[in-house]
């Protein structure tokens, strides 16, 4: 049975559609947490929040091509009335704060915010991150971390930032929102391939049904995503060692090359590395690789050692496919694998003497491409560790069957998005519970004070350059019409170019030619009775627009 909805979705298609722009992690994601939220979800209708009109008839697109039944419909940003009442506004990001600061024009208990991370290591999300302890983020928001190691980043960087502007400002209670955990998801269903893939994928690419065959996929970069280098000096050593008649070991890396670079980190070293293993290079991109790669491979094997990564989806994919996995025993992958039980978890090792990278980093000595792979240089990954679990797979195919029973149902259990949403609704219920009690509790962080402005670093432009006119519009200010002043005065005005340059921000020209009746028909009159001409919620616009008018010479102050 349909339910309503306790969430709308902060909707951008650069945050949900792989159609977008290049395939990244963030809109894979994005993109996969959409389709996942049309189908599991349970909505009786589904509400984006846009800041183009152009991305709400995106939205309804978008999700009609992903299946949904209920209807659909968007709501432009600014008009934050219209969002009161949806319960949690999702974002795709860790960007709570600008919409913090957007929902206190409004009222700050009128919805919750709820972002996710992603990669957290640039320098633009950790700025964000320090942000919410400033920003007026309240205990009814959330920002969702991916895993347990995401979540201690972000508590660290955020009990760090708390001690300055305790030092800095004498702040006794610096908080921000909630933290939970909730992992990505994946389609478990769709993971699920027929028999038949296996022996086509195998034949297309030479593997015979007595080989092994191990697969990466993802973006292959050794400066962002990982360096392959421990990866192949233990699988050639684990070919060598596991080494029978009429068997052979392969390396499938399905993915895409970030750069020429990146691309001779791959290719070449295997022929010095690894000459045993015959390694095959698919393009990832490719909609039928993507979704049936998974087939060719006895295993997969993931060693990140970049501080991009945060959770790793592939490994969870090809759990749902019913591969074992050898990754590190890096972030996320410490959630989602069970050492010895769906895979193994390969040890790593970081250096510790790093402020030098992070001053290069935040002076623009070195670009976020530099700054991490810098980092990743002095991470080690335990490559006989991983020599030992790739000839334990390699040789033990019983071993390898075992394993790839208990991934499949493990990714079935809890990485599954059916499961995956419910963990959503389930945070977004407790949200709303924490704001309806939030007048009761008295719990507001921050409430906006009468007369001052709400988001003091971007306020009312009126206001702040106060300083800078002669005078300015006030309540009691009377206005008169100008000599030669009439309906077709304005129209002929309104047409020279220049005269004119935000349009969407005037009043409607039936409302503009009903001041300049009343100013003809009745004499001066006052701002506040000017604006009364037209309905509450427009005269604001009316009443700005007197100057406006004032500056085509159509009406004057009256002394």
């Amino acid at each position: 049975m349909a339910t309503p909805p306790n969430a709308a979705i902060f909707y951008d298609p650069d945050g949900y559609d792989t159609a977008a722009g290049p395939i990244l992690g963030r809109r894979v994601a994005g993109e996969e947490f959409l389709r996942a939220f049309v189908r599991h979800s349970g909505f009786d209708r589904l509400h984006a929040v846009v800041r183009l009109s152009a991305h709400g008839e995106h939205f309804r697109r978008q999700v009609a091509q992903m299946g949904a039944t209920v209807p659909a419909d968007w709501v432009p940003h600014d008009e934050p009335h219209r969002i009161e009442g949806m319960g949690s506004l999702f974002l795709p990001g860790p960007g709570l704060p600008q919409y913090a600061w957007q929902r206190r024009r409004h009222r700050q208990d009128a919805y919750s915010l709820c972002g996710v991370t992603h990669t957290t290591c640039t320098d633009r999300t950790m700025d964000s991150l320090g942000d919410l302890l400033v920003s007026p983020t309240q205990p009814w928001d959330a920002l969702v971390c991916t895993s347990r190691a995401v979540r201690d980043m972000v508590r660290r960087l955020l009990q760090e930032h708390a001690y300055y502007l305790r030092d800095r400002l004498g702040a006794q209670r610096i908080e921000g929102p909630q933290l939970p955990v909730i992992p990505l998801g994946v389609d478990c269903e769709a993971l699920t391939l027929p028999p038949a893939a296996r022996p086509a994928w195998r034949a297309r690419l030479g593997i015979a049904e007595n080989d092994v065959a191990a697969l990466m996929l993802g973006r292959l970069s050794h400066a962002t995503k990982v360096n392959p280098l421990p990866m192949y000096l233990a699988l050639g050593r684990a070919a060598r060692a596991a080494a029978a008649p009429g068997r052979r070991v392969h390396l499938i890396l399905a993915g895409w090359f970030e750069g020429p670079a990146a691309e001779r980190a791959f290719r070449e070293p295997p022929t010095a590395l690894c000459p045993e293993v015959t390694v095959h290079v698919l393009d990832g991109r490719a909609p039928e690789v993507r979704r049936e790669i998974w087939a060719a491979a006895d295993f997969f094997t993931l060693l990140v050692d970049n501080i991009q990564e945060t959770f790793g989806l592939a490994p969870v994919e090809a759990m749902a496919a019913g591969l074992p996995v050898v990754v590190s025993d890096w972030d996320g992958f410490r959630d989602t694998v069970e050492d010895g039980v769906q895979g193994f978890r390969i040890p790593t090792l970081m250096a510790t003497a790093g402020g030098d990278l992070a001053s290069r980093y935040a002076v623009w000595a070195d670009s976020y491409h530099d700054y991490a792979a810098g980092v990743g240089q002095f991470v080690a990954v335990d490559v006989a560790a991983a020599e030992a679990a790739y000839r334990t797979l390699i040789a033990d195919p019983e071993r390898r069957r075992a394993m790839a029973a208990a991934a499949r149902a493990h990714a079935r259990a809890k990485y599954d998005w059916r499961v995956v949403i419910g963990q959503y609704r389930a945070l977004w219920d407790e949200l709303d519970r924490l704001r309806q009690g939030a007048a009761a509790a008295g719990s507001e962080r921050a409430p906006p004070a009468a007369g001052r402005e709400r988001v003091p670093l971007r306020p009312n432009p009126f206001a702040v350059f106060a300083a800078y006119p002669t005078r300015r519009l006030a309540a009691g200010m009377r206005f008169m019409l100008a000599p030669g002043a009439s309906h077709e005065a304005l129209r002929r005005l309104v047409a020279v170019p220049g005269a004119v340059v935000r349009a969407p921000l005037l009043p409607t020209p039936a409302e503009l030619e009903a001041v300049l009746d009343r100013l003809a028909t009745d004499g001066p009159a006052s701002l506040d009775e000017l604006a009364a001409l037209v309905a509450p919620g427009r005269r604001l616009r009316l009443a700005r627009s007197l100057a406006w008018l004032a500056k085509l010479d159509l009406v004057r102050v009256v002394g």
